[in-house]
Parts: C-alpha cells; sequence; structure tokens
C-alpha cells in the first residue's frame, strides 16, 4: 500500500461539492519517485516546480564544477548519491511548490495505486469539510478539556494550583 496526500487548490471549497471541483485535486504519492530518478529536469518541467529546478540545476553545476578536479569515479558516486536523494525528497518539494501556491492538505490516505487512493477518498464515509466555513452543520463539536487533578485541587504543570502554595 502507499501513502498518498490529497492536496486541494486554494479555489476549492467543500469536498461535498461539485464534482467537476474534485477533479482538481491532486493526489502526491509519498516515496520514491522513478521518474524524478531518471528524468529529473523534465519531471520538474512538467510539475511546474520552476525554483526546484533552479536549485537543481545549481546543485548539478557544483557537481560538474567539482568533477574537474577530482577523478571521474568519486564524482559518478557523488552525481548518483544526489540522483538518489533528490528523487526521495521530489514528492516532499511537489508538495512544498503546492503549498508556496496557496494549495492546503485535505487528507492523507492510502490505496494500491492512486486509483484505489481517489476512490476510498471519494467514498469516505462522515468526510469532514476541507475549510471550517463549508459545511458548518456537519463538523464535530470541540471535545471539552481535560483538567488535571489531583483530588479536588487543579494540577498546574508539575505542582497543585496557588491556592495550595503557602
Amino acid at each position: 500500500m502507499s501513502t498518498y496526500i490529497v492536496m486541494a487548490p486554494p479555489e476549492f471549497e467543500d469536498l461535498a461539492g461539485d464534482p467537476r471541483q474534485t477533479d482538481r485535486l491532486a493526489f502526491v504519492p509519498d516515496g520514491f519517485s522513478f521518474l524524478a530518478f531518471f528524468f529529473s529536469p523534465i519531471w520538474l518541467l512538467f510539475h511546474r516546480m520552476w525554483l526546484v529546478l533552479l536549485g537543481y540545476l545549481a546543485v548539478t553545476l557544483v557537481i560538474e564544477l567539482l568533477a574537474q578536479s577530482f577523478d571521474s569515479g568519486t564524482i559518478g558516486l557523488a552525481a548518483m548519491i544526489g540522483s538518489i536523494l533528490f528523487a526521495l525528497e521530489a514528492q516532499a518539494l511537489r508538495r512544498w511548490s503546492l503549498g508556496r501556491k496557496g494549495w492546503r492538505v485535505v487528507c492523507i490516505i492510502e490505496g494500491k495505486g492512486v486509483a484505489e487512493a481517489e476512490l476510498r477518498f471519494l467514498h469516505k464515509p462522515g468526510q469532514i469539510p476541507a475549510s471550517p466555513e463549508a459545511g458548518k452543520d456537519r463538523q464535530r463539536p470541540a471535545p471539552a478539556a481535560i483538567i488535571p487533578r489531583v483530588g479536588s485541587e487543579q494540577v498546574v504543570g508539575l505542582t497543585l494550583g496557588p491556592e495550595t502554595r503557602q
């Protein structure tokens, strides 16, 4: 099972709203991205991650400049490790880029693939609305605060309340 982070665009109002709006949800997988490993610049351009692309190109340029002063085996190993690390963090960088554009995390869901994750998310019973304003009648009431007590005295930090201190 893979874990997917469901992200909604800034103008997305309610999960129980128009089905055409639910097509705009992004299901971002959590984990290693093989496409980002093999085709990093193309993957970044496809997902419109411009700042990350600039950072990737800067790191690649530094590795190429270091390649001139070291032997090719060491730099090849460094480039491979860099590619593996980028592929491990590519989806997290995608979530970060979407978050900078105003997208918000709606849910975290599991599935064998994107299709199963979408079905599980869209057919989830008792779904909580995406924003506090949308669907106030469906929100759960906030639980009452738990106040620790020793006997009849309220505990404050590691001591009893101020009335017991002498």
